[in-house]
């Protein structure tokens, strides 16, 4: 009966990284990867994508979750330091702006990662010392469309995230706890 404990105690100070959380991040996406999302949006062309042409690229609001439908507003602001002076905007966010109530257009944004601590399980567990690396990709997209034509686009990203953290609170478990303690003011 004694063994059970000692055995368990043996095998947490040996830091079983087994034991440590881990988790995933991502938007769904018809897309594994960034190369298969950054291809996609290669086959869109302005002035000969069609809205329609979108489902079949990825790129259908309808058929994607978290696509953000923008207005012509939207779409001002978000090139706003640019636009004051539209003669050095391409031709396609020109026409935009001249036609500002048939203008609209689509940001999406997909990011996968998979977060996974590692260490020692005893220092993790008592908040002495916690390790994470993070991996994964990013790939950002903006299209913008007159009258179900797409008349520009823009992307951005990141082949490839590869991040590490590590966070050491000497105080393990009792590092957050003095803020609990003072007295809260009353209102």
């Amino acid at each position: 009966m004694r063994r059970i404990p000692i055995a368990l105690l043996a095998m947490l100070a040996a830091g079983c990284s087994a034991l440590l959380p881990h988790s995933e991040s991502r938007v769904v996406s018809q897309w594994a990867n960034y190369d298969e999302a950054s291809q996609s949006f290669g086959r869109i062309e302005p002035y000969k994508t069609r809205e329609s042409d979108l489902e079949d690229l990825g790129f259908s609001p309808h058929g994607q979750p978290n696509v953000r439908m923008l207005n012509y507003a939207d779409i001002a602001e978000h090139f706003s330091p640019v636009a004051l002076d539209r003669s050095e905007l391409p031709a396609g966010l020109r026409e935009c702006f001249e036609r500002n109530s048939e203008c609209y257009g689509y940001r999406y944004e997909r990011r996968v990662t998979k977060d996974k601590r590692y260490g020692s399980f005893l220092a993790d567990f008592f908040n002495f010392r916690r390790k994470t690396e993070t991996k994964g990709w990013a790939f950002d997209a903006l299209i913008v469309l007159i009258d179900g034509q797409v008349v520009y686009k823009l992307w951005s990203g990141t082949p490839e995230i590869h991040e590490y953290q590590d966070k050491t609170n000497p105080l393990g478990p009792l590092q957050g706890i003095g803020p609990s303690l003072t007295p809260r003011p009353n209102l």
